[in-house]
C-alpha cells in the first residue's frame, strides 16, 4: 500500500502492479524483496500463462534463477535457501508472516528470529481468531510515526475479533478509491466515489495517513467499529466490500497455493459469504451459532460384515456317488478312433461345414459344390500335418513317400486350396456385430454341446485359461506355454477332456451375476453347463484369477463344491497370518479361518511359497506328511486336505495343453479364424483320444497312433471321390 498525497485526503490509494511477474524481478533483482516475490512466482507459475513447453520451462528457469541467484550463491548457500524456504513453510501463518518480515537468509537466521519473539511479544498487535479454520495476519505497530495497515485476511475466514489501536479522532470527508487493481486482474475496480461509503469511513473511525496512532491496548472496546463493518458489509455486498478490506490475496502472509487466477473472483466470493465481525461481547459469542463442517457422507453397505473363526470346516453337500452310464455305453459299442472322432465332428457338424462354405462361395460368384466326402478328406490333410511337417503345403503333394502318395490320390492340390480358401461355418447375412468370433459361434456351440454330451461323468473339474497361438493377436497370457494368440477360458476334467470353452473378448456373451467379475461370471456358466447334466456335487478347482469369496459362496447356493487360491484383496478382511511373517516360520505351518455364516474356510500354507486358498467343501483335515527334495535337503511338513486336493485337481487344462501341443495342426488359411479352426479339431482329437483311454484301459494306442489312424481313414476312403 503506497501513501496517499497529504492534500487528497483519501483512505487507502493501492497503485497497479505490473501485471508481468517478469519485470518486477528484473526492476527490483537487487533487493530482498524482489527475491522473495521471485521464490513466490517460480513457486506458483501456471501453465496457461504461457503459450508453449518451451516458452514455460524457459520461464520457469529464469525465475528460479532470479530466486537462488547462482551465479552468486555457492551450493551450500542455494541448499540453505531451500532449507529455509521449508522451514518458514511449516511454520503457523503468525509467525510465518513476522519472521517473513525481517527478511532471514539463513535457517539459523530465522530461529534467531523466533526466538526473539518468544522473549519479546509485547511489540505487536495480533489478531486472535475464533474459528480453527482463520489464519492471522500479524501487523506491526513501529514508533509513533507508522501508518495505520490495513487487515489483511486469508482464505478460509470465519470470524474475527479485533482489538486494534487507539484511533485518531480527524476523519477524512471523502474516500477514493483509485485504480484498485491487483497484479493479475483479482480486484478490477474502476474509480469510484459514495457518500455511502464517505460516511462509513467517517462512522469507522478510520484514521487518515496524517494521523498518528498511539500504541496499542488491547483494553480498548471496539463495538462502534464493529458495528459499522457489519453494516458495511452489509451495503456493499460483492467485491466492493473485497477491494475495501482485503488486500491481494498474492501479497497476503505465507505461501498461497492457486490453481488458477480465474477462479480469484469466486473464492472472494465464496470468502465474504462467510465473513462476520463480531465485537468482544460475551453475549454476542454465546447467541453466535457454531459452525461445524458439513459431514462426509458414508457408503452404507448392505453387504453384512463377515464373522471370522478359527476352527475347521464343515461341509454339508452330500458325498459323491454318481454312476457314469454315458461311459459304458461307449465301453460296450468298442468304437475304433474314426468313430470316437465323428462324436464331435458327426453329421450335422460336416453338413454345416458343407452347406456354409458352399453359401459363401456362392455370394462371390464361385461355383464350389464341396461335398460331405471333400470335408473329410481335407480334415485328414489337416490331421497329417500335425506329425508330418512339410515347410509348405504344396510339397505334401511333391514328395513321393506312403503319407505323401495318399495327399496326392485323395484330392488335387488346386481342389484342395479351393475349398480350404472358402471354408466357411456361418452365414454372413446374420452375423452378430456384438460378438467377436460370430464367424465362428455356430461350431462352437455344436462343438460344446457334443462335448458336453460325451464328457466323462466326474466328480472333479478344472477351470483355467489357456492360448491358441496367433502372432497377430494382441492377447497375452504370461505363464503359459504359448503367450500369444487368442486366450481361451477351458473347463475340463482332471485327466484333460475339454467340457465347455469360450474364446475371450472384451464383452463376453456370458454374463451370469452382475456382482461377480468377468472371471467369476465364466465359472458362474460352467457350473450351469455342468449342471445341465444333473444336479450333482462337482467339484471345480480354479486359480486366483477366478477365486474371491462371493463367487464360492454363489457356488455353494448352487450345490457346486469349489476350492480355488485366492489373492490378498479378495480374503474379505479375514485376520489370517501376514504372509511375511509366515515366511520366518518353518515350511509347512499353516494358518485358517472359517465364516460362520457361509461356511467358507480360507487357509493359507507355507509350502514351496506362501499360498492363500479358499473352499467350501473341503477344510484343513486330515493334515498329510509331505516331503520334496531341494538341493539334497528333504523339507518336511505337515499338508492340509484343502492344498493337498488342490494341487491334484487343478492340472486339468495344463495337460490337455500338453496332449495338444505334441501334434498340431500346421497348415494355415489367411483367413484370421483358421488358427482357431485347426485348434477346435486338435481339441476335438484330444477329447476322442481321452475316451479311447477309458474305454481301453489296457489296449489303448497312443496319440501318435490314434491320430494317424484318423488320418489315413479320411485320405484313403475319400480317395478320387472328388475326381
Amino acid at each position: 500500500m503506497d501513501e496517499a498525497a497529504p492534500g487528497a485526503g483519501s483512505l487507502v490509494t493501492v497503485k497497479e502492479e505490473d501485471s508481468a511477474w517478469e519485470q518486477v524481478c528484473s526492476s527490483r533483482e537487487s533487493s530482498c524483496h524482489a527475491q522473495e516475490l521471485c521464490r513466490l512466482r517460480f513457486r506458483q507459475f501456471s501453465y496457461r500463462e504461457v503459450t508453449g513447453p518451451r516458452e514455460a520451462l524457459a520461464q520457469l528457469q529464469e525465475l528460479c534463477r532470479r530466486w537462488l541467484r547462482p551465479e552468486t550463491h555457492s551450493k551450500e548457500q542455494i541448499l540453505e535457501l531451500l532449507v529455509l524456504e521449508q522451514f518458514l513453510t511449516i511454520l503457523p501463518a503468525g509467525l510465518q508472516a513476522r519472521v517473513r518480515e525481517q527478511q532471514p537468509d539463513s535457517g539459523e537466521q530465522a530461529v534467531t528470529v523466533l526466538e526473539d519473539l518468544e522473549k519479546d511479544t509485547g511489540q505487536q498487535a495480533s489478531i486472535y481468531t475464533l474459528g480453527q479454520d482463520v489464519h492471522p495476519l500479524v501487523t506491526e505497530y513501529q514508533g509513533a510515526s507508522s501508518e495505520c495497515q490495513s487487515l489483511h485476511l486469508l482464505p478460509r475466514v470465519t470470524a474475527l475479533k479485533c482489538e486494534p489501536p487507539e484511533l485518531c479522532q480527524e476523519n477524512p470527508r471523502e474516500v477514493s478509491a483509485e485504480e484498485v487493481v491487483s497484479k493479475d486482474g483479482l480486484f478490477n475496480a474502476k474509480q469510484e466515489t459514495s457518500e455511502e461509503v464517505e460516511q462509513g469511513a467517517e462512522a469507522s473511525g478510520v484514521p487518515s495517513r496524517d494521523c498518528v496512532p498511539h500504541p496499542p491496548c488491547t483494553s480498548v472496546r471496539t463495538d462502534r467499529t464493529v458495528v459499522h463493518m457489519n453494516t458495511l458489509k452489509d451495503r456493499h455486498p460483492g467485491d466492493l466490500w473485497a477491494r475495501m478490506h482485503i488486500s491481494s490475496l498474492e501479497y497476503a502472509a505465507g505461501d498461497i497455493t492457486r490453481k488458477g487466477r480465474k477462479k480469484d473472483k469466486a473464492r472472494v466470493s465464496e470468502l465474504l459469504q462467510g465473513l462476520a465481525f463480531s465485537g468482544d461481547s460475551d453475549v454476542e459469542e454465546e447467541n453466535k451459532p457454531e459452525a461445524h463442517p458439513t459431514p462426509k457422507r458414508l457408503k452404507i453397505s448392505n453387504i453384512p460384515e463377515k464373522n471370522w473363526t478359527k476352527r475347521d470346516l464343515k461341509p454339508n453337500f452330500p458325498s459323491w456317488s454318481a454312476l457314469d452310464s454315458g461311459l459304458l455305453n461307449l465301453k460296450s459299442e468298442k468304437l475304433n478312433p474314426v468313430e470316437l472322432f465323428e462324436l464331435f465332428f458327426d453329421d450335422e457338424t460336416f453338413n454345416l461345414i458343407v452347406n456354409e462354405t458352399n453359401n459363401y462361395a456362392s455370394q462371390k460368384n464361385v461355383n464350389l459344390e464341396v461335398t460331405v466326402q471333400e470335408i473329410r478328406c481335407l480334415f485328414g490333410i489337416l490331421l497329417l500335418s500335425g506329425f508330418v511337417r512339410r515347410p509348405r503345403r504344396g510339397m505334401y503333394w511333391e514328395i513321393s513317400d506312403t503319407d505323401q502318395n495318399l495327399v496326392r490320390d485323395a484330392i488335387r492340390r488346386d481342389r484342395f486350396e479351393l475349398i480350404f480358401s472358402y471354408l466357411h461355418f456361418a452365414d454372413n447375412s446374420r452375423l452378430d456385430q456384438k460378438d467377436k468370433f460370430t464367424k465362428l459361434r455356430p461350431l462352437i456351440k455344436q462343438m460344446n454341446r457334443n462335448f458336453l454330451l460325451y464328457a466323462p461323468l466326474e466328480e472333479y473339474y478344472c477351470f483355467d485359461k489357456t492360448m491358441c497361438e496367433c502372432f497377430d493377436s494382441d492377447q497375452f497370457l504370461n505363464g503359459k506355454p504359448i503367450r500369444i494368440g487368442y486366450k481361451i477360458w477351458c473347463g475340463t476334467t482332471t485327466q484333460g477332456y475339454l467340457v465347455w470353452f469360450e474364446p475371450h473378448q472384451e464383452e463376453p456373451p456370458v454374463m451370469v451375476d452382475k456382482d461377480l467379475d468377468l472371471g467369476g461370471n465364466l465359472v458362474m456358466h460352467f457350473a450351469d453347463v455342468l449342471l445341465e447334466r444333473g444336479q450333482y456335487p462337482y467339484h471345480l478347482c480354479f486359480d486366483s484369477f477366478f477365486t474371491s469369496v462371493k463367487l464360492v459362496s454363489a457356488l455353494k447356493k448352487k450345490g457346486v463344491r469349489a476350492t480355488g487360491t485366492i489373492r490378498e484383496k479378495r480374503t474379505e478382511k479375514c485376520p489370517l497370518m501376514n504372509a511375511e511373517h509366515m515366511k520366518k516360520m518353518k515350511k509347512g505351518y499353516f494358518d485358517f479361518q472359517v465364516e460362520e455364516n457361509e461356511e467358507i474356510i480360507l487357509c493359507r500354507w507355507h509350502g514351496d511359497g506362501i499360498i492363500s486358498l479358499c473352499s467350501n467343501a473341503v477344510g484343513i483335515e486330515p493334515t498329510s506328511e509331505r516331503s520334496s527334495a531341494d538341493d539334497e535337503e528333504i523339507c518336511q511338513g505337515a499338508q492340509p486336505s484343502i492344498v493337498k486336493l488342490y494341487d491334484e485337481c487343478r492340472e486339468g487344462v495344463v495337460k490337455m495343453d500338453e496332449i495338444i501341443s505334441k501334434y498340431r495342426v500346421r497348415i494355415r488359411s489367411k483367413k484370421w479364424y483358421s488358427i482357431l479352426v485347426s485348434y477346435i479339431i486338435d481339441v476335438a482329437m484330444n477329447n476322442a483320444w481321452q475316451l479311447h483311454r477309458a474305454c481301453n484301459p489296457d489296449t489303448s494306442l497312443d496319440l501318435l497312433d490314434f491320430r494317424r489312424y484318423v488320418a489315413h481313414f479320411y485320405l484313403e476312403n475319400n480317395a478320387n471321390l472328388s475326381d
